[in-house]
């Protein structure tokens, strides 16, 4: 090989990254999981932290339970099989460095889980969903490449969730139906399911939080994210107005200020 031929085919082993293109994978955190209603599936939203772009990635009933109740704290009887995972890694003293969303083909996600063990590194394959809810309980960063951000589907409709009402109370709310109460380990309840709260709203301020179920306004029985709006709508300002919610299984009252 020639000596300039030499020192060209160096730089690029030095720098691939520059030759190829590549980008760095986006952290991404976990804001919510919910149900598709046009197809009654689960579905766990991630978004970016920095520019606020969302990645909804399918997943099984038992995985989005396993998350949804990490993300709300809910404590199981016995080691699920998350937990079990995050039991064997800690006992073995490996550290989950980190996890990615590396691809995505035929609409289906793939992921790899970094883990580091005396000072040695591993890539693991996994499904996302079970990468995503180990990651939670070990608190790993969570990554998506560029490439998988790009092909990402549109995020799922969520039926009785309005705009003006979350432009006004910071709100975002989700019909509770079966399916989802038994995701949060909440069979048989009947409510409004708070999707997520918007930092500094009127609704967080009054102290309702992500997780929460509305179980009765100002007495009276809410079953559809559409009673919640028409009540608060037709409410004469300003006014307080009693919720009734079931925060990760025990009740609780808070009170809403409607200004005019």
């Amino acid at each position: 090989m020639k000596p300039y031929i030499w020192v060209f085919a160096l730089h690029i082993a030095a720098f691939p990254a520059l030759v190829v293109g590549q980008e760095s994978p986006v952290e991404m955190r976990v804001r919510q999981v919910l149900l598709d209603p046009s197809s009654n599936a689960p579905v766990v939203i991630l978004e970016s932290v920095q520019d606020k772009r969302f990645l909804p990635i399918w997943i099984g009933p038992a995985e989005a339970s396993s998350i949804a109740q990490e993300l709300e704290q809910v404590a199981s009887p016995r080691p699920n099989t998350h937990d079990l995972i995050r039991n064997i890694l800690k006992g073995l003293n490996a550290t989950l460095h980190k996890v990615t969303i590396n691809d995505l083909r035929n609409n289906t996600y793939y992921a790899t889980i970094t883990l580091r063990m005396r000072n040695q590194e591993f890539q693991i394959d996994s499904r996302p969903s079970d990468a995503i809810a180990v990651a939670l309980r070990m608190k790993a960063a969570i990554f998506a490449t560029p490439q998988v951000l790009a092909k990402a589907r549109p995020l799922p409709a969520a039926p009785g969730s309005r705009e003006d009402l979350k432009e006004s109370m910071g709100i975002h709310l989700q019909d509770l139906t079966p399916e989802l109460a038994s995701l949060l380990d909440t069979p048989g309840t009947e409510g409004v399911l708070v999707a997520d709260v918007e930092l500094g709203s009127p609704a967080m301020q009054a102290g309702v939080s992500r997780g929460d179920v509305i179980l009765k306004i100002d007495e009276k029985p809410v079953q559809k994210a559409a009673q919640v709006e028409s009540a608060l709508r037709n409410a004469k300002r300003p006014a307080r107005v009693k919720l009734e919610i079931l925060r990760k299984g025990k009740p609780l009252a808070l009170m809403l200020e409607l200004r005019p």
